[in-house]
């Protein structure tokens, strides 16, 4: 049978992923009040091979077999660091606004929208959403600006809605030549979940909110059509104005040519009759005077000097109710625009009907807005199922990371334990077996190269030899003897044996320390092979995930 895994299934599962991470976080979040819960959303970010692809330039793909995720990664792991709430976020494909660009436009109806370029970044950092797009889909050549939460239109009749200002902090961990952040700062109770965002986002997003769900809040003239009648101008004095009724210009204009139009008022001087209208019913070329249905209210009579405009009228239909829309033109004859008096509430589906007297071809298309309005979720809205995670790799953090060797691997990996069963807290890991040295012989152990102990027959490829004093060891492979070794299994490394590598290098040693978890403890959640990256004393890696989900 046909069946489909929606967008919101991606974006679901993306959120419990960074959800996750909050509910750890010392500083935010939801609080853990035992090990349990501590277990079930404990992540790192750690590192590991230091030996050679067959190719490195060409790091093979990673495969996802038991052998592979559940044991390999742990042999050649070399150190880990745990990951915070602002360590990881939504992130969404990105695109500069560049002038003489196309951009689409939002709409309800597009089942691809997440594969276009219907939101922009801007230079100044702030994220827009293209809600349309020069009507006949033409170039954008005016920058939007602004972080207010009404939506904004351009010299070029582009019509942006400001989602949300990115901060230094977030774009300095966050965005990359592909990929911006994006979040959401409003919890279900209306409080600001991410407080080192600046208010605008929680601005637009309350905003929003207000609007509802199903909400037309643009209107797209797909066909300008041709012969309309529209008429801008004030009401004129010598009749006296009521609820239904007033002196309009009328210039030019026959008896009923304008009935079935409907005439919106732009302005006034105190009468309150601004944004409000109705539909004609009838006008009377030789006075002027033009009725109109339903009335207004007795608080709201036109007075002489307000503004109006006359235009086709624009009938909204479908399953939600509220929506009043009007045109306006911007050549003679044509529909230029939709202006939206009001966005209704729980539209699926609605129709625009161009009812007038006049005119013909024009076709106009009702927009229906995403749930809660634009601006009210953007990871939903800019479809947030990429996240990322990023995690700065500074010098040897604490001596765990190796500064002396590169690495070819990055990996999360989630619920480890340490080595004596507990729940694994620890801002940096050592998951190296450690070989404190008592005695060598001056010849250095050189990085990568096999070392063998002579009593346990056990073998490990080095990741480092630190001061003369501590080597380093991953890939371990148990030896043939049936003694137990430093973790009471036998073959393993033992205390008191001496160490040689092809080198030259041999070493007496005192003691063995295994890593910092325990092996095959956690679920390795995501790997990613690399070609070498070489480290220093005074390097810092700036490393950046991106999961899609």
């Amino acid at each position: 049978m046909p069946a489909i895994v929606t967008n919101k299934f991606r974006i679901h599962n993306a959120k419990q992923f960074v959800e996750a991470f909050d509910e750890i976080s010392t500083t935010s979040g939801a609080a853990i009040t035992d090990a349990s819960g501590l277990l079930n959303t404990n992540m790192y970010l750690f590192i590991g091979k230091v030996t050679a692809w067959a190719d490195d330039t060409a790091p093979p793909t990673p495969t996802d077999s038991v052998s592979n995720t559940v044991y390999n990664h742990w042999r050649d792991m070399i150190a880990a660091k745990k990951i915070g709430s602002t360590d990881v976020s939504h992130v969404a494909p990105r695109y500069n606004w560049t002038t003489a660009s196309n951009y689409y436009a939002y709409s309800h109806a597009n089942n691809a929208l997440f594969d276009q370029q219907f939101y922009v970044m801007t230079d100044d950092y702030n994220v827009y959403k293209c809600l349309a797009n020069n009507q006949a889909g033409g170039t954008s050549t005016i920058k939007p600006t602004g972080t207010g939460t009404a939506i904004i239109t351009t010299a070029d009749s582009y019509k942006w809605k400001f989602m949300y200002q990115i901060s230094a902090a977030r774009a300095l961990k966050f965005v990359t030549p592909s990929y911006i952040p994006t979040q959401r700062v409003r919890k279900a109770n209306n409080a600001i979940a991410n407080t080192t965002d600046s208010s605008f986002q929680y601005d637009v997003e309350i905003a929003a909110n207000t609007s509802g769900n199903g909400a037309i809040e643009v209107v797209h003239v797909t066909t300008a059509g041709s012969s309309y009648t529209f008429e801008t101008g004030t009401v004129q004095s010598g009749h006296t104005e009521t609820t239904t009724t007033c002196k309009i210009s009328g210039t030019g204009l026959a008896t009923d040519q304008i009935v079935n139009n409907d005439i919106y008022f732009t302005s006034d001087s105190g009468s309150g009759v601004t944004g409000k209208g109705g539909t004609i019913t009838d006008f009377q070329a030789g006075t002027d005077v033009v009725t109109w249905t339903p009335a207004l209210a007795s608080a709201n009579v036109p007075a002489d000097g307000d503004g109006y405009s006359v235009g086709p009228k624009i009938a909204i239909t479908g399953d939600g109710h509220g929506a009043n829309v009007r045109a306006t033109n911007t050549a003679s004859g044509v529909i230029g625009d939709i202006v939206v008096v009001a966005g209704g509430n729980n539209y699926g589906n609605a129709v625009a009907t161009i009812v007038t007297n006049t005119g013909s071809s024009g076709v106009v298309t009702p927009i229906i807005g995403p749930r809660g309005g634009h601006g009210d979720d953007a990871v939903e809205e800019l479809g947030g199922f990429f996240v990322m995670v990023n995690s700065r790799l500074e010098y040897g953090e604490s001596g765990n990371f190796t500064t002396n060797n590169d690495f070819r691997k990055i990996g999360l990996v989630a619920q480890p334990l340490y080595a004596n069963g507990d729940v694994a807290t620890a801002s940096t890991i050592d998951q190296c077996v450690t070989i404190t040295v008592q005695s060598w012989n001056s010849t250095a152990f050189a990085e990568d190269e096999l070392v063998t102990a002579a009593k346990s027959g056990a073998t490990g490829k080095v990741v480092d030899f630190k001061n003369n004093t501590t080597l380093r060891l991953v890939d371990v492979t148990m030896g043939s003897n049936t003694t137990v070794g430093y973790d009471a299994i036998a073959g393993s490394f033992q205390a008191n044996e001496t160490f040689t590598a092809p080198s030259g290098a041999s070493a007496n040693t005192s003691a063995v320390v295994g890593g910092d978890f325990e092996k095959f403890s956690g679920d390795v959640l995501y790997i990613e092979n690399r070609s070498p990256v070489t480290r220093a004393d005074d390097q810092i890696e700036d490393v950046k995930l991106i999961i899609e989900f």
